[in-house]
């Protein structure tokens, strides 16, 4: 048994080849996908070392673990332009926290096909009984919401307009107004879909972030009911 072990943990040159497989192995536990990548550089970079040191290198390895690192780089920088994409987005931090489960990756994919613009006081968003193209979010300032004509809500930063119709189909059930200088991101509903169907990552957070912003207006909605019918009673 001892003389496994010396083999298998004896040898100087073996050094950078375990480290490079311990970090490989700890990177299959990380949940965030920049460290993961992190982790695999170095992993990689050690193998290199490991397959460099014998008399004879073992260039086959060198070279795909050299290969496996660049993968591994542009995938960084990939995440790094994302990241700085979500930030730079006007309402992109909202919308990181509007879709939670989303990493910036997804997150900019999804910027980029959205529209950013802004609106005077007084100005309508959705129309009642119109259909509604896309999903908004309230980036700043805050809207109402009317139902024939009589106000039932208020949409502040943050919150989602349109979300009944992206899961339903069915034509705006409100009329929302500005009341106050407001700049909306537009996320265009196909465009949302089609992303979803080709990612189900992308689907199960959209579905789901739009889900929690739907059930907490139905909640405040069901207080307001409650405080209007305790003062009619």
């Amino acid at each position: 048994m001892l003389d496994v072990l010396s083999l298998f943990f004896g040898n100087k040159i073996d050094i950078p080849g375990h480290i490079g497989f311990l970090l490989m192995a700890v990177s299959f536990f990380l949940t965030s996908i920049f460290w993961l990548r992190v982790f695999l550089v170095l992993a990689f970079a050690f193998q290199i070392v490991y397959f460099a040191l014998p008399e004879t290198p073992l260039y086959t390895g060198i070279a795909y673990n050299a290969l496996f690192i660049l993968i591994n780089l542009y995938r960084l920088y990939m995440l790094e332009q994302a990241r700085r994409l979500v930030h730079a987005a006007s309402g992109g931090d909202l919308l990181k926290k509007g879709i939670a489960d989303l990493d910036d990756e997804h997150l900019a994919e999804l910027i980029e096909f959205g529209e950013a613009f802004d609106m005077p006081p007084g100005a309508v968003l959705t129309s009642e009984g119109e259909p509604i193209e896309a999903i908004y979010l309230i980036a700043s300032g805050h809207a109402v919401a009317e139902v024939g004509g009589r106000r039932v809500g208020q949409i502040r930063a943050g919150e989602f307009v349109g979300e009944v119709a992206f899961l339903t189909g069915i034509a705006a059930t409100a009329t929302v107004r500005a009341a106050t200088p407001l700049s909306v991101i537009a996320l265009d509903s196909a465009k949302l879909k089609a992303a979803g169907e080709e990612d189900p990552k992308i689907a199960a957070a959209i579905y789901r972030g739009v889900g929690i912003a739907l059930a907490r207006k139905l909640t405040a909605a069901n207080r307001r009911r409650a405080i209007e019918t305790g003062r009619t009673s």
